[in-house]
């Protein structure tokens, strides 16, 4: 079910998920992606730019990190 969330920049936005809206492409990080592999996605949380902190979000669902693959 789609939710309304506020970005930091005032931007309101309706997902299901904000990992999956943001490593499709769907909705951007003020700050950009800082870096990007097959699995994963790397950027500044949306919600609360604070600096030096970042998010290290799956490309993929899971509900607990022995879901992980070897390669992952």
């Amino acid at each position: 079910m789609p939710r309304l969330i506020t970005l930091a920049d005032g931007r309101s936005v309706e997902v299901e998920c904000v990992s999956c809206a943001l490593t499709s492409g769907l909705i951007s990080s003020t700050g950009g992606v800082i870096f990007e592999s097959s699995n994963f996605h790397v950027h500044q949380d949306i919600a609360y730019p604070i600096k030096g902190l970042v998010i290290l979000a799956s490309k993929r669902h899971f509900y607990c990190m022995d879901e992980l693959t070897d390669e992952e």
